[in-house]
């Protein structure tokens, strides 16, 4: 009698390669979040409207951050200065701007300043006594949730040799922030109104700084930051005398190598974890189930019509009978199916099905398709049974 042959031969290939996609999933997930939150969050560009004689603070790590980069769209001159330890709030500077403004009927203009804690600012609007009642001031602060901010100081005056009454407010800054002076025209007709704003704003010392670019020459300038220090950048603007819209647009360049080193240190993590999950999985089933293979060790080993057998010649196959019969007490003597000459003593992981001796597994696991013989499931490991 010749020995069994399996029929089925699904390639293992395309199940491994399935496996392989499962367990690189995760990290590739939690790779996808960690690059967009910083790239697009915390190290996003970002659009800013921003006044005269601004010193704006800011901090980068170049384990992220290659270069930032400053677009200068109204070529008014912004300046990058770059520092290892983060500068002093020592220096002042007083600028003062005086405009006429006409505000259409029921609209608003408005303007942008970026002042730092301890900078102060003071304001007077003139503008006709009949027109002065229906016009609203409004400080506020904050890039992304405004606040009102209440001035120290309110008081209203007399223009000279004009017929015209005057608002005074003073503010007092405490906190680093953006902050917006609107003017709000609640008449039913445009009104011309003259604004006079004096700053005394807080500026950073830049002596100390490591580097430094301007847009004085092209509308952009790129500042590189040396790994892997965290470098202070202070973003500055120059007094031109002007209140209108001034916007820059600021980018962080990220460190590609950095993000593709994230995504190795976590697929190694989670390979790790798995790995050994799945190791306790299968040393825990294996002390589970061996009462149950003490009373039967071929569970869970499919039923026997389900497993294609061939016979050598014409005349064992019409001796059906006997053939079952003598398959019947091999199955029942539980001998390797493979080799059908030794006793089955090892089980496969993580299948746990118990159907060859440790010989043939392991010219199993030698091979290339390195699947069980009755499910045809990929083999992790081979575990030998003893018996008392």
């Amino acid at each position: 009698m010749s020995r069994p042959m399996w029929a089925h031969t699904t390639p293992a290939g395309p199940q491994r390669w399935q496996e392989t996609w499962a367990r690189l999933l995760t990290p590739l997930t939690l790779w996808i979040c960690v690059s967009v939150s910083l790239r697009y969050g915390y190290y996003g560009d970002n659009r800013m409207e921003i006044g005269p004689s601004s010193s704006r603070l800011m901090k980068a790590s170049s384990v992220f951050v290659q270069q930032v980069e400053v677009r200068d769209v109204d070529k008014k001159v912004v300046s990058l200065y770059s520092f290892s330890e983060e500068p002093k709030l020592s220096h002042q500077a007083n600028w003062s701007v005086s405009n006429y403004l006409i505000i259409g009927a029921y609209s608003r203009k408005g303007f942008s300043f970026w002042l730092n804690n301890g900078s102060r600012i003071s304001m007077r609007l003139e503008a006709h006594p009949t027109h002065l009642n229906q016009l609203q001031v409004v400080m506020l602060k904050g890039e992304r949730k405004f606040e009102i901010l209440q001035p120290e100081q309110t008081s209203y005056t007399s223009a000279f040799n004009e017929s015209k009454i005057g608002k005074e407010a003073e503010y007092n800054i405490e906190e680093d922030d953006r902050y917006y002076l609107e003017i709000i025209n609640a008449n039913r007709r445009s009104i011309i109104i003259t604004v006079n704003v004096n700053v005394s704003s807080k500026m950073h010392d830049l002596a100390k700084a490591k580097a430094m670019c301007s847009t004085a020459k092209s509308s952009s300038c790129q500042l590189r930051l040396v790994f892997p220090n965290t470098h202070y950048v202070i973003l500055t603007t120059p007094n031109n005398g002007e209140l209108g819209d001034w916007y820059i647009e600021l980018s962080f360049v990220a460190r590609v190598i950095t993000y593709i080193a994230i995504l190795g240190f976590i697929v190694v993590f989670i390979f790790l974890i798995l790995k050994y999950l799945g190791a306790c999985d299968a040393e825990s089933s294996n002390v589970v189930e061996r009462p149950r293979e003490e009373i039967n060790e071929t569970y869970p080993i499919l039923p026997r019509k389900t497993v294609p057998q061939t016979y050598g010649t014409n005349e064992e196959e019409d001796d059906s009978g006997a053939s079952s019969s003598s398959s019947e007490e091999l199955y029942d003597e539980k001998l390797c199916v493979i080799c059908y000459d030794e006793q089955r003593n090892c089980f496969f992981v993580p299948c746990g099905h118990c159907a060859t001796c440790y010989d043939c597994a392991q010219r199993i696991m030698d091979g290339e398709s390195k699947v069980c013989p009755i499910c045809r499931r990929l083999i992790h490991k081979v575990r030998r049974l003893f018996n008392p």
